[in-house]
């Protein structure tokens, strides 16, 4: 259904994801010129689908053939979801999204969170967030880009100074740790020498919501100085480029900075690597001719099995800054 609708916006766009891999790859562009590239979207269509399995297990105990929309009326969803998947549901909820790139250039990002009925859109007006109305409601059908800007909220990321308590504080994290590999590939980053899962706050978060976690969002829930994409798939992490990319500060500037990981030895998932060099990375360029090099994924039997490490922090974070600037991992910059 994602895919019908898009291609009956763009007929000639390309829709990235695991499940459509085969088929979007006969189409896939052949020019390495981004200004030549069709609009390109990437979707993980359900994210935490294992925790969402087991919600839907937990919720028709009692009524195995009810729909699911009814399933998801009940008053105590979002704590029923917390007990099993984390709390809070903003974040930690299954999700759907969406990313656009145009040209090399990020677009917007759309991530729904189909546990607590929450839209975020992230694009050049800026980030927000709007709860919708029940499936029921015939006004969900009216709801727009528009109804988000207006209707909706914008979306904070405070500095790290004010969510920041303890020095401890500036250490937490989260990212996926769940599968054989992935701790190891963290290690070999050299984030923390030590102590790590002193500092680990969740070890199997959500992938596209992930920089939700530096938000206004988690207050009440422990203060988080940074989100990592462990060596993970494309499809987890591109949808933060535009939270990085549009999210502003009180001073009108970047309120999220980014970082890409580069390891000496690179781990491999499935035979690809999970950290990139320079040469190996989307991201080319700096400044106002940043952009990103989707033709890289062109040489993928898979292109949405395509991974990266990235370090994805507030602006003022001086503590992971410091990390990333002393093992001289990159700082992508630019209008990317």
């Amino acid at each position: 259904m994602i895919s019908d609708r898009l291609r009956a916006y763009d007929q000639h766009s390309i829709l990235i994801t695991e499940e459509l891999d085969a088929i979007e790859k006969r189409r896939w562009p052949t020019d390495s010129d981004p200004a030549r590239q069709p609009l390109m979207f990437f979707s993980d269509p359900t994210d935490r689908s294992k925790f969402l399995k087991m919600l839907l297990v937990e919720i028709s105990q009692g009524a195995p053939t009810e729909k699911i929309g009814r399933l998801f009326q009940r008053p105590d969803l979002v704590q029923v979801w917390e007990k099993l998947g984390g709390a809070p549901a903003d974040i930690t909820g299954a999700t759907s999204s969406i990313t656009c790139v145009r040209k090399g250039s990020m677009i917007f990002s759309v991530i729904l969170n189909y546990i607590t009925g929450t839209v975020f859109v992230a694009s050049p007006s800026g980030v927000f967030y709007l709860r919708l109305p029940n499936y029921q409601e015939s006004s969900l059908d009216s709801v727009d880009l528009d109804t988000v800007f207006t209707q909706g909220k914008t979306l904070d990321f405070p500095s790290a100074q004010k969510t920041c308590v303890t020095a401890d504080d500036f250490h937490r994290f989260t990212t996926f740790l769940g599968k054989t590999g992935y701790r190891e590939n963290f290690l070999d980053s050299h984030i923390f020498v030590d102590d790590m899962d002193r500092f680990l706050h969740h070890s199997e978060p959500g992938g596209p919501a992930r920089p939700l976690y530096l938000s206004e969002l988690q207050n009440g829930n422990g203060p988080i100085g940074f989100v990592m994409a462990n060596g993970e798939k494309i499809s987890e992490w591109i949808h933060w480029l535009a939270f990085v990319k549009f999210a502003k500060n009180s001073l009108g500037e970047r309120a999220l900075r980014i970082f890409e990981i580069s390891l000496d030895r690179p781990w491999t998932k499935d035979g690809v690597l999970m950290s990139t060099s320079e040469p190996y990375s989307i991201f080319c360029g700096t400044g106002e001719t940043a952009y990103l090099d989707i033709s890289r994924l062109r040489t993928f039997g898979s292109p949405s099995r395509f991974r990266s490490m990235l370090v994805v922090t507030t602006w003022d974070n001086e503590y992971i800054i410091h990390i990333m600037r002393k093992f001289c991992y990159r700082e992508v910059t630019g209008s990317f």
